[in-house]
């Protein structure tokens, strides 16, 4: 297992050197088919220091795929190269990882390239701002979770070989660090500033994947102190349901087009913890279903936020108008994806919704009213943003030209999550 993990940090690290986009993406492709090999290997793979089981090869073939769709995506490759390479080898890394103290250095050390990428190659002087943020929130909450990892290094070296005890502050100490990462309800002001600060492929990797940390870590985490988690399950899941429904309201108000997508990763990183926390297995399943799904889907929407406004230089929703009779391709886009946002049929998200949704309803029948509202919410809203830049009257017709390499990249956001209902075993526990 140690050799394999040197062997595919090898190319990773000969990519920085190549200046062929062609030859990134054969290598990502490579890559990312030697994680799906290994799907017919139904017993994880442990070394000293490495995991690799199907809940690790989930989030790898998420992490290689979104990588391989954000070289298709960008239009400069090379200088976003020096960021993007760290942050893949690191949650290459991290997804494998066994030793729980090396799990969290490389949870924290992901921040280090995302804080560059954001800081370096964003536009506005706001995006400062934004990187501080971002370090704060995280590395604030991360700390408590170091605690609790010293605190238990007395009993073993391996993640899932510990037991925690039922200290009420030890479990809060756990959970923070993942919940501000995913973010839940309260302490997510930091993503909407990221995401609107950040360049193309910062938005990307942190839409598909770096939110994902969050989930994976709980995920990993639970079975540690599963027997007294029951102390804050009430509390998480009624903050998530509360916030995800707020927070799909707050869509309706946004005005810039990235902020939009932020506040919508909020309520359906939301959605996710409150099924998280209802310990179902139908539950489980549906939200690792839907981490996939919402990686895909939230990732395709900042393209063709890019492509409009590389063509209007704005993101102000009030601005675009008509954009059918300007940009038609891009126009079917923008419905795929918006049918993708508010889970319709028959696509992988539609599936995660009725499994997460059967699982709440199944611990709190009172909770189903939540769950209707904080629907029709996340379809308000999506449509709302559909209807004003598609439809509308624009005073100055414009023809404007798409470039192709961005439907080649939207593609393939969009066919997996179509194909991959007829099997949903391979993104299942």
């Amino acid at each position: 297992m140690l050799n394999m993990s040197f062997t595919l940090m090898f190319p990773l690290y000969m990519i920085i050197k190549l200046n062929s986009t062609s030859t990134f993406i054969i290598i990502m492709t490579l890559l990312t088919l030697l994680f799906l090999m290994k799907f017919n290997n139904k017993f994880p793979i442990m070394s000293q220091f490495l995991l690799l089981d199907h809940t690790s090869l989930i989030m790898l073939m998420l992490t290689t795929t979104s990588i391989l769709l954000i070289i298709l995506s960008t239009s400069h490759l090379l200088l976003i190269s020096k960021t993007i390479i760290p942050i893949l080898i690191i949650l290459i890394m991290t997804f494998m990882s066994d030793n729980i103290i090396m799990f969290y250095i490389l949870f924290e050390m992901v921040l280090i390239p995302t804080m560059f990428l954001i800081t370096l190659n964003g536009k506005q002087p706001e995006r400062l701002q934004a990187s501080i943020y971002l370090i704060i929130y995280t590395v604030t909450a991360s700390l408590p979770l170091l605690i609790s990892i010293i605190w238990m290094k007395y009993n073993s070296s391996f993640l899932f070989n510990i037991t925690l005890s039922s200290k009420f502050s030890m479990i809060i100490f756990m959970m923070m660090a993942f919940l501000v990462k995913m973010p839940m309800y309260l302490t997510h002001l930091w993503l909407p500033k990221a995401h609107v600060e950040a360049p193309l492929e910062g938005s990307m990797i942190l839409a598909a994947v770096l939110l994902k940390l969050g989930g994976y870590g709980i995920i990993r985490f639970l079975p540690l102190c599963i027997s007294s988690i029951n102390k804050i399950n009430f509390w998480i899941i009624s903050i998530s349901m509360i916030g995800a429904t707020a927070t799909s309201m707050n869509c309706i108000r946004q005005k810039d087009l990235k902020s939009l997508i932020a506040y919508s990763s909020v309520a359906h990183m939301g959605f996710v913890l409150t099924s998280l926390f209802t310990f179902n297995s139908i539950g489980f399943k549906g939200v690792m279903i839907m981490m996939i799904a919402h990686g895909l889907s939230s990732s395709a929407l900042f393209p063709l936020v890019n492509e409009l406004y590389m063509k209007y230089h704005t993101r102000n929703i009030i601005l675009f108008k008509g954009l059918m009779t300007t940009m038609p391709n891009v126009t079917f886009w923008w419905f795929m994806f918006m049918a993708l946002n508010i889970s319709a049929p028959p696509t992988i998200n539609t599936m995660s919704e009725i499994m997460m949704m059967s699982s709440i309803i199944s611990w709190s029948m009172s909770s189903s009213s939540l769950i209707f509202l904080m629907s029709l919410m996340t379809a308000s809203f999506s449509l709302l943003m559909f209807v004003n830049i598609i439809h509308n009257k624009n005073e100055l017709y414009v023809s404007l030209q798409t470039h192709t390499k961005i439907f080649t990249s939207l593609l393939i956001h969009f066919i997996p999550s179509i194909l991959l209902i007829m099997k949903l075993d391979l993104v299942t526990l």
